[in-house]
């Protein structure tokens, strides 16, 4: 199989993170792989460093990697005549875009491939509706969660395939964590973006400092680069918890993080299936979530976290407090993570994928037009 993967840049982005997880998996049971970035990542303000040891591992994993150097507004025309040239080089027997973006460009490109889409949040960049002008450029769609599934089904007329999310080799199953005496470390891991809702954590912060003594006050730290870190970064001295908070910015050892770690915290506006989730449960984190789709498909209270509601930084901190505070409970936590995560494999994920993308291809190649069979 030959399969060619498009994603908008290579950062550390949870769709584009998932690209590159499947895209080993794939070269490990032999396939031929391409992952194409539509631009550079300093296009978008992403790291090129970031980029480069990103396009590295692909290599070492054996996929190869293009960029089509697009500028940020990813124009069509341009897009399209250099896709048709590395598609016509590669002859690839499935496109899989995992942005909206890309499919003009494959549809102009005339590959030949079948093309599948894979949308990765619970919004849409553009009114729903258009969602069916993606019906034209596309044999069928993957959905990563349940919302997301629901979304596509209610704009959609082409098969919706439903493939969980799944953390990479680079999480492996975790043993279960108990309470340390050492200060305690919350970890939030995610682009500086409005989506991501930093703002929230720092509100959070504050409000620990009415709940807890000072000697026993957790210390946050978010890894995510962004245009408004520096603003968030005077937000927190505003407020008196520049000492609580710690930017980390873009970073590379995501899984070492998430082992020193003690607890993960998601306060996003909105999600499709946070990877970043998937990846603390491996760790055997508990987990404290806003109540949003996305987030409320993988915390089950009680079981590897708790749910907080959107915007109550009260009850975040609270929620906090108490797991931190409760050894019982602490432990029972980070076992159930273990297990949910075991429900997540990228093994499993990228069988699935394979599966999906044989039944393309094969109907491609023999004219048969049967629809993709749904993978729930």
């Amino acid at each position: 199989m030959r399969t060619c993967l498009i994603v908008n840049s290579l950062t550390t982005g949870g769709a584009e993170v998932l690209v590159c997880a499947l895209a080993a998996e794939f070269a490990r049971a032999g396939d031929w792989v391409l992952v194409i970035a539509l631009c550079d990542a300093p296009s978008f303000g992403n790291s090129a460093e970031t980029e480069e040891r990103m396009a590295r591992q692909l290599a070492v994993e054996g996929a190869e990697f293009a960029s089509l150097s697009l500028s940020a507004r990813r124009n069509p025309i341009t897009g399209a005549s250099k896709l048709r040239e590395a598609l016509r080089t590669f002859a690839p027997d499935v496109i899989h875009a995992h942005t909206v973006r890309a499919l003009p460009m494959v549809a102009l490109a005339r590959s030949g491939a079948p093309v599948l889409l894979t949308h990765h949040n619970t919004r849409l960049p553009f009114p729903a509706p258009m969602l069916r002008l993606c019906d034209a450029m596309t044999r069928c769609y993957v959905a990563i969660g349940e919302e997301v599934e629901r979304i596509l089904k209610s704009h959609v007329r082409k098969p919706v395939v439903r493939i969980p999310n799944a953390a990479s080799r680079a999480f492996p199953p975790a043993s279960p964590r108990l309470l340390s005496d050492e200060r305690k470390r919350i970890l939030s891991v995610g682009a500086i973006s409005g989506q991501k809702n930093y703002d929230l954590l720092i509100e959070v912060a504050g409000q620990l400092r009415n709940l807890v003594p000072e000697e026993q006050l957790p210390e946050f730290r978010i890894a995510g680069g962004g245009a408004e870190l520096q603003r968030l970064r005077e937000k927190a001295t505003a407020c008196g918890v520049a000492g609580m908070v710690e930017f980390l910015g873009e970073r590379s050892d995501v899984p070492d993080l998430m082992r020193v770690s003690d607890l993960y915290l998601n306060v996003s506006l909105y999600e499709g299936m946070p990877l970043t989730l998937l990846e603390a449960m491996a760790s055997g984190l508990p987990i404290v979530a806003t109540d949003v789709a996305g987030n409320r498909e993988l915390v089950s209270d009680g079981e590897n976290g708790m749910k907080a509601p959107l915007g109550d930084a009260h009850a975040i901190a609270r929620t906090i407090s108490n797991i931190l505070a409760d050894d019982d409970l602490y432990a029972r936590l980070s076992a159930g993570s273990i297990r949910k995560s075991a429900e997540f494999s990228i093994e499993n994920a990228a069988s699935r994928h394979r599966e999906l993308y044989a039944s393309l291809a094969g109907s491609a190649a023999t004219g048969l037009r049967a629809p993709p069979k749904e993978v729930a």
